[in-house]
């Protein structure tokens, strides 16, 4: 018998991902839509980042303006950082029609974890959710 969590996998809506953006290409980027040299913006990002690890070091939870970090700790004492993106980049990656990628199963927006098992039931009776 076939899990829940197989089927639902399955037949559930997800992104097809590109491949990842490399910094070289994130400077180019953001070089062509400032003033500022590539490595003016490099120096700025590497600044950002010590003066975040600064911050998260003293316990502070820190707003950059494009996402907000809050250390945390987990049992076993190891830190971690939580990571929660502006709502600026959320509105603009779900506004109607703004998404260029690929979805994989986008037919399946909206369909419940019950639908998508009766979907995978229906696929694969020899192999049915129990």
């Amino acid at each position: 018998m076939a899990s829940k969590i197989k089927a639902i996998n399955a037949y559930r809506p997800r992104l097809s991902l590109s491949d990842a953006a490399n910094e070289d290409r994130y400077m180019e980027l953001i070089t062509q839509r400032t003033t500022l040299s590539a490595g003016v913006v490099k120096n700025v990002q590497e600044s950002e980042v010590e003066t975040l690890i600064g911050l998260l070091l003293d316990g502070r939870p820190v707003h950059t303006g494009i996402a907000i970090y809050t250390p945390s700790i987990d049992l076993d004492g190891d830190l971690e950082v939580k990571v929660k993106v502006d709502k600026r980049v959320l509105r603009a990656l779900n506004a109607a029609g703004a998404f260029r990628g690929h979805l994989i199963n986008a037919e399946n927006i909206g369909k419940t974890s019950d639908d998508l098992v009766a979907m995978w039931n229906e696929a694969h009776p020899e192999d049915p959710v129990g």
